[in-house]
């Protein structure tokens, strides 16, 4: 069998260069690395009085020098001399001596961080850490006369990073940083364009759920939260000009206030959980709202980052794009992204999904191998994982997924499409755990069957596997080595089995195992764990989740994807 190893696709790192705007063809600035044998930050900031005279001052003033003179774990952005004179300057002070020991307090709090963070964790979105004033800081790049620079909060470049003390690392910023003044609900009503959510909001109650301080606030999970709002103009293209409008359309109790309410819920989908910025969102691939147990799924289209851009039941549902320009305003509790587009959560039913895992976009990719070659392709992690949704045990020697299509082998031709993935399982060098993320799935409660071709490697070989969703282990176990029992279907089904292509052949079909409740509507994670047994030859070709109350052995398919009623 030939195999042909795909290079990993550097996603993270594609992904922030094109959230960047205006990168390409940037000349990179050379920041400077420095490394020191001081034992703290305070005898750091000393040591170069021509630079940091007025931040060193400033520790005093706060009483924080015998703090950043200890041992300790600490990154600080230092603001030079030249910063903090611009700083004083607009605040009209003529010396660091005038500002109050809260102010000078506060501003180291905003600039120190407990936690060491090199420059390479500098991507865009926020840093994983708070700042010890209790605000997240967040980085990126923009472009300076064709210079990349490392920008902090949008307020500050970084003109020296990673140097290096006994207790954390310095990073040497250009401008002294502002923490955020408002919440997020106080940033939707300053801004006129936002005049009809504003309202939506004080009327739904979810102004003073905007309007809490993370300190103040009693609810962990809500401590930060980011909204995705529409513009009055939004919404006046969706056909609501005035908040009566939108209030007339989705307020079917006339309590807005009630959580049964519509209107309620319209708002609460708009608003998700943590500190999301751009980056955040495009990099997760759904986003959970307030709206009990409803997810907004988020996808990147080169550039363009897209909410609830979906192929449901084979038609293509357009996402709401973000708008970059007026998105990542940084709040006291989180965060305020605009919407170009209105959009809503929809009601839908549980409906069956019938899963191909060889129907993948980077094998799709391979024009001239998806289902018209019988070159099989099979991939490793030796470059990383080059798929999206699909991902296995770590280990560069480990065999991924092998790729085979073919009209006339009896491996797959009775599969749909003809095509299946060829999974090694069981050890040694191969991989004891598979992970597949599936298509939307509504909510609900379904059976859930794989169907597979069975193929022993030798007249000995046995492959069980324990199969789980979302964590949630399915009461049946999977071998691919057992052949489909003859019978009716009635008699099938009663024992866990189906026929569900076109041909009978007892070697193709689909094991029922279990039933699982889906929480919410999402893609979701099926994981085929390796119990006992080795082998290569694991042909796998669908995952089924049907709606439990729904006909579980029809339709059935023919090879080319022909749904076959029921007789």
């Amino acid at each position: 069998m030939r195999r042909i190893s795909i290079k990993k696709l550097l996603t993270g790192f594609i992904l922030s260069l094109m959230l960047l705007g205006g990168f390409w063809g940037c000349i990179k600035e050379n920041l400077i690395y420095n490394t020191t044998t001081d034992t703290n930050i305070t005898a750091y900031l000393e040591k170069y009085p021509e630079r940091f005279s007025e931040l060193r001052e400033i520790l005093d003033l706060s009483s924080t020098a015998t703090y950043l003179n200890a041992y300790g774990a600490y990154t600080l952005f230092a603001p030079t001399n030249d910063a903090i004179d611009g700083y004083l300057q607009e605040k009209g002070k003529s010396s660091v001596n005038d500002l109050s020991a809260d102010e000078c307090k506060n501003l180291i709090r905003f600039h120190l961080l407990s936690d060491t963070i090199r420059s390479k964790e500098f991507t865009d979105g926020k840093l994983p850490s708070l700042t010890m004033y209790g605000q997240y800081l967040v980085t990126g790049a923009r472009n300076v006369d064709g210079v990349t620079k490392i920008v902090i909060n949008r307020q500050a470049n970084v003109i020296e990073s990673d140097i290096k003390v006994g207790n954390g690392l310095i990073h040497v910023i250009d401008n002294v940083l502002r923490p955020a003044q408002y919440s997020v609900a106080q940033l939707v009503e300053n801004d006129a364009r936002y005049s009809i959510l504003t309202q939506a909001l004080k009327e739904t109650g979810f102004y003073d759920t905007l309007n809490i301080l993370p300190a103040d606030n009693p609810d962990a999970r809500r401590k930060f939260l980011t909204l995705l709002a529409e513009t009055d103009s939004v919404l006046k293209v969706a056909g609501f000009n005035t908040y009566a409008a939108l209030k007339a359309k989705y307020c079917n109790t006339g309590n807005p206030v009630s959580i049964l309410d519509s209107l309620h819920k319209f708002v609460a989908y708009h608003i998700i959980f943590d500190a999301k910025y751009l980056a955040d969102i495009a990099t997760s691939q759904s986003q959970t709202t307030l709206a009990p147990l409803e997810v907004i799924t988020s996808t990147i289209t080169g550039t363009t980052i897209l909410l609830n851009d979906i192929t449901f039941l084979g038609v293509h549902e357009p996402g709401a794009t973000l708008d970059r320009t007026k998105s990542d305003n940084s709040a006291t509790n989180g965060v305020l992204n605009s919407v170009k587009q209105h959009f809503t959560l929809k009601i839908r039913k549980p409906v069956r999904v019938d899963f191909d895992v060889a129907d993948q976009p980077e094998i799709r990719k391979l024009t001239a191998i998806f289902r018209k070659s019988t070159t099989t392709v099979g991939w490793t992690k030796a470059a990383g994982n080059p798929f999206v949704d699909i991902d296995w045990q770590d280990g560069a020697m480990l065999f991924g997924p092998t790729y085979s299509w073919s009209t006339t082998s009896t491996i797959t031709r009775y599969f749909l499409y003809n095509d299946m993935l060829m999974m090694p399982t069981g050890g040694p060098n191969r991989v004891l755990w598979w992970e597949f993320r599936t298509p939307l799935i509504v909510r609900g409660k379904y059976k859930v069957w794989i169907g597979y071709r069975n193929q022993k490697q030798s007249g000995s070989s046995t492959n069980v596997n324990q199969i789980s969703v979302d964590g949630v282990v399915l009461p049946r176990l999977l071998e691919f080595t057992v052949v489909r029992p003859t019978g009716t279907d009635a008699e099938l089904e009663a024992q866990g089995w189906k026929q569900y292509s076109e041909n009978s052949d007892q070697n193709v079909g689909a094991r029922l195992l279990g039933i699982i409740d889906i929480k919410t509507t999402d893609r979701h994670i099926v994981r085929i764990t390796n119990i006992s047994g080795t082998q290569n030859n694991n042909n796998l070709d669908l995952i089924q989740f049907i709606p439990i109350n729904d006909d579980q052995v029809y339709p059935r398919f023919k090879p080319d994807g022909t749904l076959i009623p029921k007789p």
